[in-house]
């Protein structure tokens, strides 16, 4: 069963966030139920990314590209074609990852035991000019993982968007960290983004003439005794 949070029996203290209107003595806005996206950065990427970037363009000549039923089929990926996870070139960046979900689940008191740390999926994607993914979640992970292996600032951003679906949309006079619909990423090199599998995210078109690398990962639910879990 799920454990609800009550407010009136938790002190001022002990409430993570709580943000007071300029000016208004009464009221008091607490910030519950976070989307929480973890980004960090691989202090080994530079010495592998030349190195992994040929291994990535020799992988699209001889390997299926996945996605076959995507709209966005013309982005070459390997999702369900080659598992990245048992690649030992990638075995460094594998392992980044993996410790930064871990942190990102240590830092929500997320019980590590019920994480399956070996990746259910773990794949690349090679966006050319003009490539794009459409939006979509990583059904049915737990936490899911971008690492950027080659791009630059110019490179087609991702965007998450608001898990909360509003029945009935306000008019915003500006926007916050309170009230964004989305918010984007621009990818660097050697960065990870993670995320909790049901967010929905998306990348625009591709619009420069270089590439850009991602490589994905899915994290499952260990199986309990007599339970299945991906």
């Amino acid at each position: 069963m799920k454990k609800e949070r009550n407010i009136y029996m938790t002190t001022q203290s002990d409430l993570s966030t709580s943000i007071k209107e300029e000016g208004e003595k009464n009221l008091t806005l607490y910030a519950h139920f976070p989307t929480l996206i973890g980004v960090a950065t691989n202090p080994d990427h530079q010495a592998l990314e030349n190195k992994l970037t040929k291994k990535c363009l020799k992988l699209r000549k001889k390997i299926k590209s996945g996605g076959e039923n995507w709209i966005s089929n013309e982005t070459y990926n390997t999702l369900g074609t080659y598992h990245l996870n048992e690649d030992p070139d990638f075995s460094n960046i594998n392992d980044f990852v993996t410790n930064q979900v871990i942190h990102y689940c240590k830092a929500q008191s997320i019980d590590l035991n019920c994480l399956n740390i070996n990746p259910t999926d773990a794949w690349l994607s090679i966006y050319k000019k003009n490539n794009y993914q459409d939006w979509h979640i990583h059904n049915p992970a737990m936490i899911s993982a971008s690492y950027y292996l080659r791009c630059n600032n110019s490179s087609a951003k991702i965007y998450f968007k608001n898990p909360v679906t509003d029945m009935i949309l306000p008019a915003i006079l500006s926007f916050n960290e309170l009230n964004f619909g989305r918010v984007w990423f621009q990818p660097q090199p050697g960065m990870v983004l993670i995320f909790r599998s049901y967010l929905y995210h998306c990348v625009p078109q591709q619009k420069n003439n270089d590439i850009r690398i991602c490589l994905s990962y899915n994290y499952g639910r260990k199986p309990e005794e007599g339970k299945k879990y991906i």
